[in-house]
C-alpha cells in the first residue's frame, strides 16, 4: 500500500513501496501501515488535503486484509504535527469557524471509528491539532523532545469543538487540561507520561515503535477489534450544541487580528471583541 494526501493509497495485496511524494505520505510495509505527514518546512501543518487523506488512508486499512496497525509520524524530526496551517484562517468569519471545527471533527470522528489499533510516534511539537490527532490513536509513544499543548489562547485567539475539548478532558483529566488551555502552556514529554497520555517516552522512537507495532500485528484481531468496540461505546455521550461559541470567537476581531499578525509576525493586542 502506498500512496499520498493527491492519490489513492492501494489495497490488499499492495506492494510495500514508500510514497516519494505529497503533504501525506502512506506506506505499507508488512502488516504495518505507516502513515507521514510531510510538511518539515511548516512543521507538519495540516491542510484540508491532509486532514481528508489521513481519514482515508485509516479507512482504507481497516478494509486490507494485511494491515493490522497503522503508525502515525511526523517528516523532519521536529515536530509530529504543529497545528492546521493558519494561512487557512484569514479573512474567517463566525460562520467560517463552525464549517472550519464541524469539518475537521468530523475526520476526527472517522479515525475514531477506524476498528484496527493506530500508534502515534510523536517526536517534537504536538500541538493544536496535532494534539487532536494524536488523542485519536490507541496508544502513544514520544521522543524526550515531544511538547505537547492547545495556546490557542496566546496564539490565535480561537477556541475548540466541545466534543474535541471533551476527548482531551477524558484523556487528560479536567484540571489538568483546563490549565493547559486557560494558561496558554505546553508540557514536555515527562509529563505528558505521568497524565497517562503518553504510554511510552523514548530516545529510541523508531524502535520502540517498530517493535509495538510487530507485537500489536501479532495479537488477536478480534479481541483488538472488541476492545476499540466496547471503549468506543463506552466514551459515547450526546453532542453537545457549540455553534453560538464558535461562532463569536471565529467571528471575533481578536482573532482576525491575531491570524494577521501571526502571518506578518506582528504582536497583537487582545481586545475581547
Amino acid at each position: 500500500m502506498t500512496g499520498s494526501a493527491n492519490g489513492p493509497v492501494g489495497g490488499p495485496g499492495a506492494p510495500a513501496e514508500t510514497g516519494k511524494t505529497g503533504d501525506l505520505l502512506i506506506e505499507r510495509r508488512g502488516p504495518v501501515l505507516h502513515v507521514t505527514f510531510n510538511r518539515p518546512h511548516a512543521r507538519n501543518a495540516m491542510t484540508p488535503g491532509m486532514y481528508s487523506g489521513l481519514a482515508a488512508a485509516l479507512e482504507a486499512a481497516d478494509e486490507d486484509t494485511e494491515v493490522r496497525v497503522s503508525v502515525l509520524r511526523g517528516a523532519g524530526g521536529k515536530a509530529f504535527v504543529a497545528g492546521t496551517d493558519i494561512t487557512r484562517f484569514r479573512g474567517f468569519d463566525g460562520d467560517d469557524g463552525v464549517a472550519y471545527e464541524r469539518e475537521v471533527g468530523a475526520i476526527l470522528q472517522r479515525i475514531l471509528a477506524v476498528r484496527k489499533p493506530v500508534v502515534a510516534a510523536i517526536d517534537g511539537y504536538c500541538i493544536g491539532g496535532g494534539l487532536s490527532i494524536a488523542a485519536c490513536a490507541d496508544v502513544r509513544i514520544a521522543s524526550p523532545t515531544a511538547s505537547f499543548g492547545v495556546p490557542i489562547a496566546r496564539t490565535l485567539g480561537n477556541t475548540l469543538a466541545a466534543d474535541t475539548l471533551r476527548r482531551l478532558v477524558t484523556l487528560l483529566g479536567e484540571s489538568r487540561a483546563a490549565a493547559m488551555l486557560l494558561t496558554g502552556s505546553t508540557f514536555g514529554a515527562d509529563e505528558a507520561a505521568r497524565s497517562g497520555f503518553v504510554w511510552q517516552v523514548t530516545e529510541d522512537l523508531d524502535g520502540a515503535v517498530d517493535e509495538l507495532a510487530a507485537r500489536i500485528a501479532g495479537l488477536a484481531p478480534l479481541t483488538l477489534w472488541s476492545i476499540k468496540e466496547l471503549l468506543r461505546r463506552g466514551a459515547g455521550s450526546s453532542p453537545v450544541d457549540d455553534d453560538d461559541v464558535l461562532r463569536r470567537v471565529y467571528g471575533s476581531e481578536d482573532f482576525a487580528g491575531a491570524v494577521d499578525g501571526f502571518l506578518s509576525k506582528t504582536p497583537w493586542t487582545w481586545l475581547g471583541r
